[in-house]
């Protein structure tokens, strides 16, 4: 990764040695890694658009980080996990400037 690339959660839960191995079926995660590019304002893939979209009643997709977000998820939905998770790696990782 060359200095200008950023490191961005989806890239540390790609990593095998820092979140990756947490994610044994990750196709059971897509809705909430489309959910952490939204609300990261990291680039959605046009396959995922349509998820977006879907789980959000929204037409466009985020450009920028967000300073909040709203979750409605049921029990057991992996709300806690993934709310840790960005916890985590913005302790661990994310410039924190003024």
């Amino acid at each position: 990764m060359s200095g200008r690339e950023r490191f961005t959660l989806l890239r540390a839960i790609d990593d095998p040695n820092l979140f990756g191995m947490w994610f044994k079926n990750r196709s059971t995660w897509a809705a909430w890694f489309t959910f952490l590019r939204a609300l990261f304002g990291l680039p959605l893939l046009p396959r995922k658009l349509g998820l977006y979209r879907e789980c959000t009643g929204r037409a466009e997709a985020p450009t920028a980080s967000a300073t909040e977000g709203w979750l409605i998820c049921g029990r057991r939905s992996g709300k806690s996990f993934t709310l840790a998770l960005c916890a985590v790696y913005l302790a661990a990782f994310h410039q924190h400037q003024h």
